[in-house]
């Protein structure tokens, strides 16, 4: 999925449409319907406003609100209701904390007390006052800010229903005279209002070259000229540098560079844009219209030199080896006129725009610039698609997947039908395309570019291939395979959620702006969408999967403190130190659990249907987990085993407990091999704990002996190959008893102690070589069982004739001589 993106998206939809995309932003943030109404006017909001004047203005904003307000001035109700909410969500925290101090200083007063003075009576009153008036006006904030947050879902939905209305509307077309009779000869009302508005911005100027004004102006053109010209090249090298310096070699410093090379075009342009407009407000001396119209202005400027250094940043026509997306040079130096050519005629054709906006300009006249609009950018998606099929051929031998030539016919296509309404009169519609079609162009250039640096980040800091991951792996002490599949797993999820999140934002249906949409995706992180009962928030998920990774994380570490640090300096044995981590574990599984839902906003109580079914589960076919979960609790508390233990269990299997989980027990046999037990059997059946009672080990042999043999000079070889061997230890010493005398010979027992019980076999087994070849070098043979063997005796018969003797059969119960 990643390369076909990649190579698709950037070779076309990305780097072709994105030198013009700042269209998109332009034509979406203004009315896509027809005229512009005039601009809204209010009253000043102080900036202490209470929660009355707030009420008071948003009343006034809802008596403007009606279905006869063109676009513009639903488009500045809308935002005027927003401001009011969001003064009102503030003035609602800051009465919540004065509440909450309120209430602190009645708790310190305490309840009323017989005989308590006067003043305590009297301040417990007011503060009790006080409390009452807070909570009330607490209650008509947060019903305020509610309120104002309808009224512009309202707004919304109103521009919506007259943009369906008007979208199926035919004017007419370029084709025709009378669609240039209104940009040629518009009428008197347009004249008297352009001429009304080019006095209003004359006027500005002209305050603004003042002698109080003027140097502060001139000094930030200047210095906008010098960000302009020498400033974005010195930059671009300076950052160019720190790249090679500070990146290593890879993915991730190409990425880096592309997103070094826009952000030095936008802060160098917009930074040079935003000083002019300060300097022409320098003592803020404008009015609000001109004022309004300087900041829209600025916010087309912005956004050009966004869309004119992303495409500058991912075509690298400069420096084609650090060029992220998979472009042959002929087609990138084919495409590299358009970002600034596009960012020109946007500056050109988003001023009328604005100024058409503020003079309140007729329906003919702004039906007439959006059909321009769409026409134009009709011209260069079809200039741009037709300079792509060239160099292409250019590169014949550069391979192109099937998904960029289904993104180039569906350019192709849409530009066609932008054309097509535009000569058959549907001149809304066709603003509506290209604006959508630019929008969603600029929106997936910058999802690629993200996209690309995330993977490049997760793989140059994550990934254990990589010098950084390999450092951070020895650091945290995480196993390298962990770390690529975290990696992996991040990489993956991040980039599904950011492609996801492009074509949302690209193709979503609601909003007309760019504004609007943002403050969509910000109320739905925060106040979620409802899917029956269940209310998804992403804000909650975000932090519930933000807690539940920094609480798994801050667990290891608490658990590696125990095990390495705190525990080895207490008196605890390792078995114990081993089940305390293991119970801290488990706790802080439980905590952490607890924390995850609290984060989810999920009430406990609204589980116990959960509940109920873990019991029937329980009763049915989970029994035996909660049994063996029930044994490994009872195991790490009481302790009957522990880590380190040799024990022994019925069925052969014998070894050390390495791990006592919470389900079973982990037992590593004398081969090396690993053995999971139920930890219900130790609880219900025998076990034969070889270590619990003492840590030493019984070396027992046992020699039977002829009865003629010399026990005295046997007792001393044995003793002697005791106390020799390296494991045998002298506390308690070794001995050799007489355990038994018979018929068939006499028996001798010696008894050694190794230090660990692990070693007896290796131990007996290194003795009985030694003892075997003394005792053969010293002459003395081991006793030999034995056998007395019983016969019957033949007895002649007589046979009848032609009767063949049949031999007698084998008595099995006779004793039979051993080999």
């Amino acid at each position: 999925m990643r390369e076909t993106f990649v190579r698709a998206c950037s070779q076309v939809l990305l780097l072709l449409t994105l030198t013009f995309a700042g269209a998109g932003f332009v034509l979406a943030d203004e009315p896509t319907d027809v005229q512009a109404g005039d601009a809204i006017q209010l009253p000043e909001l102080p900036e202490d406003a209470g929660v009355d004047q707030l009420s008071a203005r948003l009343e006034l904003i809802r008596q403007r609100v009606s279905a006869d307000s063109d676009d513009g001035l639903l488009s500045n109700l809308r935002q005027s209701a927003l401001a009011v909410q969001a003064r009102a969500e503030q003035n609602a925290t800051d009465i919540a904390a004065s509440l909450s101090r309120t209430e602190d200083q009645l708790k310190v007063l305490g309840p009323v007390t017989p005989n308590e003075a006067d003043s305590l009576s009297s301040q417990r009153k007011d503060l009790t006052d006080a409390q009452k008036d807070l909570q009330k006006q607490l209650e008509r904030a947060n019903q305020l800010d509610k309120n104002a947050q309808d009224l512009a879902a309202q707004i919304v939905n109103l521009r919506r229903s007259q943009f369906n209305s008007q979208i199926a509307t035919r004017y007419p077309p370029p084709l025709s005279p009378r669609f240039w009779s209104s940009l040629i000869r518009p009428t008197d009302d347009d004249l008297a209002r352009l001429q009304a508005i080019r006095g209003q911005i004359g006027d500005a100027f002209a305050l603004t070259w003042q002698p109080e004004h003027r140097w502060p102006f001139l000094g930030c053109v200047v210095v906008a000229a010098l960000l302009w010209i020498p400033g974005r090249r010195l930059l671009e090298q300076l950052l160019t540098k720190a790249m090679i310096r500070w990146i290593p070699v890879g993915r991730l410093r190409r990425s880096a560079l592309a997103v070094a090379v826009s952000l030095a075009t936008i802060v160098t342009l917009g930074g040079g844009a935003m000083l002019i407009r300060e300097g022409l407000d320098w003592h803020e001396q404008q009015s609000g219209n001109i004022a309004n119209l300087g900041d829209q202005l600025l916010s087309l400027v912005l956004f050009c030199t966004f869309t004119a250094g992303l495409g500058r940043a991912l075509l690298a026509v400069q420096r084609p080896s650090w060029r992220l997306p998979d472009l042959p040079d002929p087609v990138a130096t084919a495409l590299s006129p358009f970002p600034w050519l596009m960012a020109w005629l946007l500056v050109v054709l988003g001023t009328q725009e604005r100024i058409n906006s503020a003079s309140g300009a007729s329906l003919a006249l702004t039906v007439a610039v959006n059909g321009i609009t769409a026409l134009a950018t009709a011209i260069l998606f079809g200039t741009a698609l037709y300079r792509y099929r060239r160099a292409r051929r250019e590169a014949e031998g550069h391979e192109t997947s099937p998904l960029a030539g289904i993104i180039v016919l569906a350019i192709l296509l849409t530009v066609l039908l932008i054309v097509l309404t535009l000569v058959s009169g549907y001149l809304s519609l066709a603003y509506f395309l290209a604006g959508k079609l630019l929008w969603a162009c600029v929106v997936c250039a910058t999802g690629y570019l993200l996209t690309t640096l995330f993977v490049d980040l997760c793989e140059a800091l994550l990934s254990p291939r990589q010098k950084i991951g390999e450092r951070l792996a020895e650091n945290l002490g995480v196993d390298p395979r962990h770390q690529a599949q975290f990696a992996t797993l991040l990489t993956g999820a991040g980039r599904t959620l950011l492609v996801l999140s492009t074509l949302l934002i690209a193709f979503s249906t609601s909003g007309t702006s760019p504004g609007e949409l943002l403050q969509g995706l910000v109320q739905l992180v925060e106040s979620g969408q409802s899917l029956g009962r269940l209310n998804i928030v992403p804000q909650d998920i975000l932090l519930a999967l933000g807690t539940l990774a920094a609480g798994l994380f801050g667990l290891r570490l608490l658990k590696r403190w125990l095990a390495e640090e705190l525990l080895p300096e207490t008196s605890m044995d390792t078995g114990m130190r081993a089940s305390l981590v293991t119970l801290v574990g488990y706790i802080g599984m439980v905590i952490l659990v607890l924390l995850v839902l609290s984060a989810l906003r999920i009430n406990l109580t609204s589980l116990t249907w959960v509940v109920s079914a873990l019991s029937v589960g329980i009763g049915f076919g989970l029994q035996a987990i909660v049994q063996n979960f029930i044994s490994g609790l009872i195991l790490l508390t009481e302790r009957p085993v522990k880590v380190g233990d040799w024990v022994s269990l019925t069925g052969g299997v014998e070894g050390d407990i390495r791990r006592i989980n919470v389900r079973a027990t982990e037992i590593q046999m004398s081969d090396q091999s690993t053995v999971i037990v139920p930890n219900s059997q130790f609880i219900s059946q025998n076990v034969r704990n070889v270590t619990m009672g003492s840590a030493l080990g019984v070396v027992g042999i046992n020699l039977t002996l002829p009865l003629d043999t010399d026990v005295q000079k046997v007792r001393e070889l044995m003793l002697k190959a005791y106390t020799e061997h390296q494991n045998i230890v002298e506390t308690p010493a070794p001995s050799v008893t007489f355990k038994d005398l018979s018929a068939t010979g006499l028996t001798l027992a010696a008894s050694g102690n190794v230090s660990s019980p692990r070693a007896v076999y290796g131990t007996k087994s290194d003795l009985l070589f030694t003892i075997f070849s003394e005792l053969r070098e010293a002459g003395i043979n081991l006793s030999v069982p034995q056998n007395l063997i019983l016969q019957r005796p033949s007895v002649a018969r007589s046979l009848p004739a032609g009767a063949v003797e049949v031999p007698p059969a084998s008595d099995d119960t006779q004793p039979k001589p051993q080999p």
